[in-house]
């Protein structure tokens, strides 16, 4: 009886370790309630390509040092058995909650990707995280503060950061813009503008590898070693709040999904004027009680959006974005090499977005519309302007 009962945990942990990375539900990435979240930030150096990653445990009982994280590497995302590496490692950063550091790697002749496997000493408990590791990845540079890589995309205005190239002694060239890029189309919408290959840039500098600067105006930036080539880095420089809105003049345009055309002009008529905002809200929902919870509930979902998706523009105005916005967090995650699918079992609805990128963010992710979302979308919005969620 023993015997078997050592077979069969040895089959489960290989069927477990065995699955392809197209196999796995990775909802988890998108859950403000899981107990830890892993970012992998891969950059392409002349030495080579570096992995930064940053990971947090979120509940108190559970420290960083009672997890452990192995490293294995796959050539295809359908390929079911992994090699487990020990790559060169960094740290950045050990606490009690926290873990940060950075891989190095050769430039490799072909992608393959690299996979965080996370277990929970104490648990059991498993999740996989990844990163692709390409010769021809874009992004060649990034952002440092008080010695530490920027992991997310997005920074605070009026804070010094130091940017580094790949290595090589070239200034940087700077683009600023200050564009207010639209928001995503409704998931029934027939047309859906693309992103833009070229932007115009409102300003342009020059800066020193390794120097330090603080980035005074909000809006997007794009660092390039080489102007001709689609290659480079980009962030959003916002306020101190961000991922969070505080600001009165922030909290207008997300309510375009979820008013008329009507309301949502009298919102821009109000001028950001908060007696006028409130009154608006509470016209929609038509309680008090029932406008507390929706502004309190609504701009948690902005704040996780942003968390979640920014890319050259704020993370609520993404497809991925808007569609957490509206439906929160999906019952299932599946990604390939080209495509990120949701499924929600309580709305019997499922998201296919396909990876679009350009220089600007090349994990970018576009919505397949369908006018078959419109009665799922219309239901849902009147569910938030009831406050029912």
């Amino acid at each position: 009886m023993q015997r078997i009962i050592v077979i069969l945990l040895l089959f489960l942990s290989g069927w477990a370790f065995g699955q392809s990375l197209t196999s796995l539900n990775i909802n988890y990435l998108y859950d403000p309630q899981n107990e830890i979240t892993m970012q992998l930030k891969p950059v392409r150096l002349q030495s080579g390509i570096d992995v930064y990653y940053e990971f947090k445990t979120q509940q108190t009982e559970y420290s960083a040092e009672g997890y452990t994280i192995t490293w294995e590497k796959r050539s295809t995302y359908t390929q079911r058995n992994a090699e487990e590496i020990t790559p060169e490692m960094h740290d950045e950063e050990n606490t009690s909650a926290i873990k940060k550091g950075w891989l190095k790697f050769p430039l490799p002749d072909k992608t393959w990707w690299l996979l965080a496997r996370v277990k929970n000493n104490a648990t059991g408990k498993n999740w996989t995280f990844s990163a692709v590791v390409n010769p021809k990845y874009p992004v060649n540079g990034y952002l440092e503060n008080q010695g530490q890589v920027v992991i997310h995309p997005f920074i605070e205005t009026k804070k010094e950061y130091v940017v580094k190239g790949s290595g090589g002694e070239k200034p940087l060239s700077v683009f600023y813009y200050k564009e207010k890029f639209p928001a995503g189309s409704p998931p029934f919408a027939e047309k859906q503008a693309t992103a833009d290959r070229f932007l115009f840039a409102d300003s342009t500098f020059t800066i020193k590898s390794g120097s330090s600067i603080v980035f005074k105006k909000e809006g997007l930036y794009l660092v390039q070693e080489d102007t001709t080539a689609a290659e480079g880095f980009t962030f959003r420089a916002s306020s101190q709040s961000y991922p969070k809105y505080t600001r009165m003049e922030d909290l207008t345009a997300p309510m375009v999904f979820i008013t008329t055309n009507e309301e949502y002009d009298q919102l821009v008529a109000a001028r950001d004027e908060k007696a006028k905002f409130d009154k608006i809200i509470l016209d929609i929902t038509g309680d008090k009680d029932r406008a507390k919870n929706f502004i309190r509930s609504y701009f948690r979902r902005i704040e996780l959006a942003n968390q979640y998706f920014t890319s050259y523009k704020e993370g609520w105005k993404t497809d991925r974005g808007m569609v957490y916005l509206v439906f929160g967090v999906p019952t299932e995650v599946s990604r390939n090499e080209g495509n990120e699918i949701w499924y929600y079992k309580n709305f019997q609805t499922r998201f296919t977005f396909v990876k679009s990128g350009s220089v600007y963010d090349p994990d970018t992710y576009v919505l397949l519309r369908d006018k078959r979302y419109a009665e799922t979308w219309y239901n849902t919005i009147d569910l938030w302007r009831k406050s029912r969620f």
